[in-house]
């Protein structure tokens, strides 16, 4: 099973890709961590990142408050200042604005921490590092952790490094679950998660192939179906054709559909096979691109899946494109991944 052969480093690097957060997750390493579960790296990460931004000096922000302050701070609230017959006693009423630790993404970061101290299969260490790192951030508050919090946050361009730790700990949150009978709580294990996970291993892909692969576009197209005789009314019932992964070199075209399944293959009478589906998919947005001409009319495909108990290499050409089907394994060292993935798409260079 996919979920169960991914090592707990594979699995932060495939995180990093996915969120485009390399150059800021290279200030944490997990090389040496010495962690089998989920909840233990994310602990690690978090302590380690917020460890660094505390050396360089937390994020701040300007906080709006009203007083009654003997002097003046601000702007004078005339209105408030007069009714309350302040002069006379040496006190006026100001709204100014105070620079202040207590941001939103700085709650957000002590929150998480908290929340993931009280997790019961943390461990031990971990979870008292956290609390120390917890107490050390007095006087920022500590709200209720929510999904919504993170659509609040204003980021500033200087931001990135805040931007990642912010990426783990809506990944951390959406993992957390209460026990109903201790009132603690527990950490659902997210790799087992196929359609979550499917949505990373898409977004890995993507963002590996576009900062690894030299000299070759990346995007995703939106294909147009090759119709004859098409009309406005039918045209707007036909499925959308995206791809997950289009990566051109000037002279030729490759197009990748990231399959993140239990199951690389079917099985039919006992005998494997290629799901059909898939390769349905894949050769409709081959022969559909043939309308744009160049080297997209002879764009070759491939269904690139995780391996699961075997190393695929499936070579077909069908109508004129040629087509793989062909796996990655995640659990082997991370330096092999990347050389593996690099030689999938290797005659792009040739």
């Amino acid at each position: 099973m996919v979920k169960d052969n991914i090592p707990i480093q594979n699995l932060y690097y495939l995180l990093v890709y996915a969120w485009d957060k390399l150059d800021e997750a290279a200030v944490v390493d997990v090389s040496g961590l010495d962690v089998t579960r989920q909840v233990d790296l994310f602990g690690s990460v978090l302590i380690q990142g917020i460890r660094h931004l505390s050396r360089r000096g937390l994020e701040q922000g300007y906080h709006s408050r009203r007083e009654t302050i003997p002097g003046v701070r601000g702007r004078i609230n005339m209105a408030v200042t007069a009714s309350r017959a302040l002069p006379p006693q040496g006190f006026v009423h100001c709204e100014f604005d105070e620079l202040t630790f207590n941001t939103l993404s700085n709650q957000i970061l002590r929150s998480t921490i908290y929340h993931l101290s009280c997790v019961y299969e943390v461990d031990p260490s971990l979870r008292h590092q956290l609390s120390r790192l917890y107490q050390q951030m007095d006087g920022i508050d500590c709200p209720p952790i929510r999904k919504s919090l993170f659509r609040q946050v204003q980021h500033h361009g200087n931001a990135r490094f805040y931007r990642f730790l912010l990426s783990v700990c809506e990944l951390v949150v959406d993992s957390l679950l209460v026990d109903e009978q201790s009132g603690r709580y527990r950490f659902r294990d997210f790799v087992r998660d196929d359609k979550r996970m499917a949505s990373v291993f898409e977004a890995f892909l993507y963002n590996f192939y576009r900062i690894e692969c030299r000299g070759v576009a990346v995007k995703k197209d939106r294909i147009k179906w090759m119709q004859d005789e098409p009309t406005k009314e039918s045209s707007e019932y036909l499925p959308t054709m995206e791809t997950d992964i289009s990566l051109r070199n000037g002279t030729k075209t490759l197009i990748i559909d990231a399959k993140y399944y239990t199951k690389t293959l079917t099985t039919n009478y006992e005998r494997e096979r290629v799901h059909s589906s898939h390769l349905y998919q894949l050769f409709a947005y081959l022969k559909n691109l043939e309308q744009r001409q160049g080297p997209d009319a002879t764009a070759e495909g491939m269904l690139l899946y995780p391996a699961i108990n075997k190393r695929l290499r499936l070579d077909y050409k069908i109508h004129g494109h040629r087509m793989k089907v062909c796996t990655v394994d995640l659990s082997a060292h991370w330096t092999t991944i990347k050389e593996e993935l690099l030689e999938l798409t290797d005659y792009l260079n040739s």
